[in-house]
């Protein structure tokens, strides 16, 4: 059985590539010609899905023509048939529906008893069980450097709940390039568990306690339309400037209609490192100077689930002779497709650690060029490239 689900896994990294069309877009702004970052790339024959890098760049392998759908929240949404696309790099520009914030929603209700309503209905909404292959990527900085890379294409099969989500995790190929061969680092610190960031986002763990009564003692609440989406609102909850705490600001677009979640965003203003003790995120115990994240949900008729995710934290860590060190992560997740049919799978091929960077590189096709949903920006592959040559 084992066999069966590994060869089901790899069933599209073997297909001719006689047939296969490479594409590549450049997404920028119509008036500005900026790089877009963010787009999401929904190629609807084979149901997958990518994201601009910031660059703006997607890049996937078509074996027969499709419909592309292209969205982003601040931009018109276009669609492309794949047969127009003759060149190997297509720019495609994209006319800004500007997210300059009209009038503030009146309601008649507390601004986080919406956020309680928000989450519990995109709790529920959120389409379970679900197989979401997703593409993990994770680059960790040690005083400055580059020392340490992981990515992979992994299933995470998602299982319902009464109360809150779980996984299992089926890594389908992976490779990790590590040079962090030094005692002062604490071993935990070298990457996320996956397991919870699927798990907090799914359980909107990071907002959850902001939808209490008490929260409007510490957090200003204001909703706002937004431009060119009618059906779009943003729900910004941001600290009131007297609490002195390490405490987050936080943006949140959803569909007033549907009363689901689409984008969520947090950070931490600079000002407010000073009072971090971040035992409470789960990372490791040490003083924050960075730390954000992005997240974005799809509504795809009626399957919702989590698109993509951007996770930094930066740290001041102590080692076990008390020398503080800086820590710096960024994690990322993209899921390219999903569907509601688990392939068969054993106990024995389930994931048991919390990280890629714990397993040993199988690499079967090249993953992160072809298959992997974001494609690295050139910054990005000099620093890979680099920490694999010095890892052989």
């Amino acid at each position: 059985m084992r066999n069966l689900y590994f060869l089901g896994l790899i069933f599209c990294s073997v297909l001719s590539f006689s047939q296969t069309k490479e594409v590549v877009l450049v997404f920028k702004d119509k008036t500005s010609g900026a790089l877009i970052e963010n787009v999401i790339v929904a190629i609807l024959r084979t149901d997958e899905n990518f994201q601009s890098n910031k660059e703006g760049v997607v890049k996937f392998n078509l074996n027969k023509p499709s419909r592309i759908n292209i969205k982003h929240t601040e931009y018109k949404e276009i669609s492309l048939n794949s047969v127009t696309i003759k060149e190997l790099e297509t720019v495609v520009f994209l006319e800004s529906i500007s997210q300059d914030i009209e009038d503030v929603v009146i309601t008649n209700r507390q601004s986080f008893s919406i956020l309680k309503t928000l989450i519990n209905k995109s709790m529920k909404q959120l389409t379970a069980p679900i197989n979401l292959k997703i593409y993990s990527r994770e680059f960790f900085k040690y005083n400055n450097e580059y020392t340490s890379y992981s990515d992979g294409l992994v299933n995470f099969c998602l299982k319902e709940k009464p109360d809150k989500f779980a996984a299992d995790i089926l890594v389908e190929q992976n490779r990790t390039y590590n040079l962090v061969n030094n005692e002062k680092i604490i071993k935990k610190t070298l990457s996320y568990n996956m397991y919870d960031i699927i798990q907090n986002y799914y359980d909107f763990k990071y907002i959850s306690n902001l939808a209490e009564s008490k929260a409007k003692k510490k957090f200003e609440f204001e909703i706002k339309t937004v431009r060119g989406k009618a059906d779009f609102y943003q729900m910004v909850i941001s600290p009131k400037p007297e609490i002195e705490e390490f405490l987050p600001t936080v943006t949140i677009i959803y569909d007033n209609k549907k009363n689901i979640i689409l984008e969520l965003e947090y950070f931490v203003e600079p000002n407010r490192f000073e009072y971090s003790d971040v035992s409470n995120l789960k990372v490791v115990k040490g003083k924050v100077f960075h730390s954000t994240f992005k997240a974005l949900y799809i509504l795809d008729g009626d399957e919702y689930f989590l698109a993509s995710t951007k996770e930094e934290i930066g740290l001041m860590v102590k080692d076990k002779k008390d020398v503080e060190n800086k820590v710096e992560i960024a994690n990322y997740l993209i899921t390219t497709q999903h569907s509601r049919k688990f392939v068969p799978y054993e106990k024995e091929d389930v994931f048991k650690e919390k990280s890629l960077i714990n397993k040993k590189n199988a690499i079967i096709t090249e993953y992160w060029e072809t298959n992997s949903g974001l494609l690295l920006t050139a910054d990005e592959k000099k620093i890979v490239d680099n920490l694999q040559l010095n890892d052989n």
